[in-house]
């Protein structure tokens, strides 16, 4: 299963990201979902804090822009993030 996003994972998507993810790990076994960020623009620090977790979890984060593949490789470094 992938979900693709595209613009930005920031305020309010950060919470849509997390229910879409919640509803499709019910669905699925959690390794078995990718989250496609090659179309994201922005992602704030509640968004990273979220992929952090998705990561965590054992979901795996596909980008392919120099912004989310950085995004990405910080998240794998600095294992673990912690929401507020």
């Amino acid at each position: 299963m992938t979900l693709k996003l595209e613009g930005k994972i920031a305020g309010p998507w950060v919470a849509e990201l997390e229910r879409a993810w919640q509803a499709s790990a019910a669905s699925c076994d959690k390794a078995h979902i990718t989250v496609d960020l090659s179309a994201v623009t922005f992602i704030d620090a509640e968004g990273k804090k979220l992929l952090a977790e998705i990561h965590q979890q054992k979901g795996r984060l596909q980008a392919a822009g120099c912004m989310t593949r950085c995004v990405v490789e910080e998240i794998k470094r600095r294992l673990p993030w912690k929401r507020s």
